[in-house]
């Protein structure tokens, strides 16, 4: 049973004072302060829907199974357990991480003229869609020499299914149609959408890797999209790129507080 998914729901218990306790085991208890930050704060509340006093109580109880059930856990020791203590310091490390990138990227997006500059600079680009293949790599020097073999005649999907590490490799390369903010890279976007059928870019860097990108066709949208939905995905665009590059510019002031040593030869060792 997903009690997690079930408790939630306790957020619309009617009359629930803040700091009323609305279920309790033993001597740990559930306020209604707890359920907010569970889920985030009281915005959320309109969300969820609880309907009656007969399923309040079956989400109440659906904490307490939950409640017993991790009592159980630690009282069989299965929280010093090396394999579980492991997925513990994990699960740690994760929530450290994308609390902190939120920390840095918080209230952070563009403003509406840059949306609006964006937008009509590179219009037409969101009012198609492509059929595009690609290599990804981490090697820019590899990446180059790759280009040039293309350029002078190599054929582009067995150089993907020999070099390119993504997912799409063992398709030659093949993403099939994609339209803006699909790829998830706007660096990766604007080289892929300003190219004509059947033309290949230079190398294009992304987050993710070196990128020889390949149009194979392009067709308009139809119906085409309205101003207001490419303005919304300028929108998402600019964010993701200003909360990147702001996430990389902090990682780049921690990293010269510490002493960082890589042994790409050891791990070269072990494949």
């Amino acid at each position: 049973m997903k009690f997690i998914a079930y408790f939630a729901l306790i957020l619309l218990i009617p009359a629930a004072a803040s700091a009323d306790v609305i279920a309790s085991v033993d001597d740990v208890t559930l306020t209604w302060d707890d359920v907010l930050i569970m889920i985030g704060g009281q915005e959320n509340v309109q969300y969820l829907g609880i309907s009656s006093e007969a399923s309040a109580i079956e989400v109440l109880e659906s904490w307490v199974r939950e409640e017993v059930m991790v009592r159980a856990a630690e009282n069989s020791g299965l929280d010093s357990d090396p394999v579980v203590r492991e997925m513990l310091e994990q699960a740690r490390r994760q929530i450290l991480l994308e609390a902190f990138m939120l920390n840095i990227v918080e209230g952070m997006q563009p403003s509406r003229l840059e949306i609006e500059n964006y937008a009509n600079v590179w219009l037409s680009t969101y009012r198609k869609s492509a059929h595009v293949r690609h290599i990804i790599i981490q090697d820019e020097n590899l990446a180059n020499s790759l280009l040039a073999r293309i350029r002078a005649g190599s054929d582009f999907a067995a150089l993907a299914l020999e070099y390119s590490i993504g997912p799409s490799a063992e398709n030659g390369g093949d993403l099939g149609w994609i339209t803006r903010g699909q790829s998830g890279y706007m660096s990766f976007d604007e080289s892929a959408f300003r190219l004509e059928d059947g033309e290949v870019s230079n190398v294009v860097e992304t987050g993710a890797g070196f990128h020889i990108i390949e149009v194979i066709e392009t067709q308009l949208l139809s119906p085409e999209p309205a101003l207001e939905e490419i303005q919304e995905v300028v929108t998402m665009e600019l964010t993701q790129m200003m909360q990147e590059e702001a996430i990389m510019a902090e990682l780049d002031i921690l990293e010269l507080n510490h002493t960082i040593v890589l042994y790409p030869e050891r791990l070269l060792g072990h494949l």
